[in-house]
């Protein structure tokens, strides 16, 4: 089964720290127009008759988009590909631009899955990441989405943000489990170049400190019944996200949209960053990389899942039987052995570009 990535390149105000490819001051006209760009782009693989368990939304604001305009993407995807019954069907929403009535109507179009873009439980961290929301709308527009009938929902955290302690960490893992989520995405803040926050003098926590913060997350996430399946990503028993897990997993998908990737037919490619060639029918797509070495991308991708490596399959990728050896001489506090398998600790995960690099020498 293959993965539809949909990107949405759309925000009512761009965050300080975001570098993904989205756009401010956008309407509805251009939405519709991008819809139906989206759509031919769809169409444009319907000969290949792609069976999709997983579609996800992401932007950029998805949840600008109106129901009635992701009803009408959801239903010219199903018409291009063939989507299972029991697809994921994800929607990236900001607590700041959905309400009941619209919350309904995605639950109408088809999206089973909600992943609520919150970072934070505090208001003045809040205000710092430059979010339109305070933590009570937060918490009500996932409150709002529970009772009209979503039964999968995620939440964003972000750590190693300017004044955040493990104190006050905590106090915003333990808000957010108390919200009705399966699932929680905790990312450590990262400067990008080019973004507002890479031009501001920004005092946050060190290394040490962010990893005493990581670390903080893993335990009180782990305490309150969401298992670490991903080293960024929590979930309680049977919500890990199936879309997500594609790219880690080395299994295909497909990007819809400008700046959307792909990986299909053992081919990574994506399109460009241009919103108006992309709506001028315009030919965006770039090829990235056509001979993967699959043994070296399962390390890369499988090390960052809980449950690592397989010693067999990795061999039988091409991969060297030097591994074991290698990853035996790492610090036992990093890294895992059982038979066949290989997996990092928390503590692993902190370091696990080092690790990586070390087991591919």
């Amino acid at each position: 089964m293959t993965g539809l990535y949909i990107h949405i390149p759309f925000c009512k105000r761009k965050c300080p720290y975001c570098d993904f490819y989205s756009l401010e001051g956008q309407g509805t006209k251009t939405f519709d127009a991008y819809i139906s760009r989206l759509i031919k782009e769809a169409q444009s693989y319907n000969p290949e008759n792609i069976s999709v368990d997983t579609i996800y939304i992401g932007g950029g604001t998805p949840s600008l988009l109106s129901a009635e305009q992701v009803a009408t993407l959801l239903n010219a995807l199903k018409e291009s590909f063939n989507v299972s019954n029991n697809a994921e069907i994800t929607l990236e929403a900001n607590p700041s631009s959905v309400d009941e009535n619209k919350l309904s109507g995605y639950l109408n179009a088809g999206i089973n899955r909600l992943s609520f873009g919150i970072q934070s439980a505090l208001d003045d961290e809040l205000l710092r990441l430059g979010r339109l929301h305070n933590f009570e709308r937060a918490r009500e527009a996932v409150t709002q989405a529970h009772n009209i009938g979503f039964k999968n929902i995620s939440a964003d955290l972000m750590i190693a943000t300017e004044g955040q302690t493990s104190a006050r960490l905590r106090q915003s893992v333990l808000s957010l489990t108390e919200l009705p989520v399966q699932h929680i995405s905790c990312y450590m803040l990262k400067i990008e170049d080019g973004t507002p926050f890479s031009k501001r003098s920004l005092s946050l926590p060190d290394d040490d400190e962010s990893a005493e913060l990581y670390l903080t997350a893993v335990n009180e996430l782990k305490s309150s019944g969401f298992n670490q399946y991903e080293i960024s990503n929590f979930s309680k028993e049977g919500f890990e996200s199936r879309h997500n897990l594609k790219y880690w997993q080395g299994e295909e998908y497909i990007g819809l949209g400008t700046a959307a990737y792909s990986y299909f037919e053992g081919v990574r490619f994506h399109n460009e960053r241009d919103l108006k060639a992309y709506l001028n029918g315009d030919d965006i797509r770039q090829i990235d990389e056509r001979n993967i070495d699959k043994a070296e991308e399962y390390i890369l991708l499988s090390l960052r899942l809980s449950k690592g490596v397989s010693l067999k399959k990795y061999i039988s990728l091409g991969g060297s039987d030097k591994l074991l050896q290698k990853a035996k001489d790492l610090p036992a506090n990093l890294i895992e052995i059982n038979g066949d398998n290989i997996h990092l600790t928390a503590e692993g995960f902190l370091v696990s570009n080092d690790i990586i690099a070390r087991l591919q020498t």
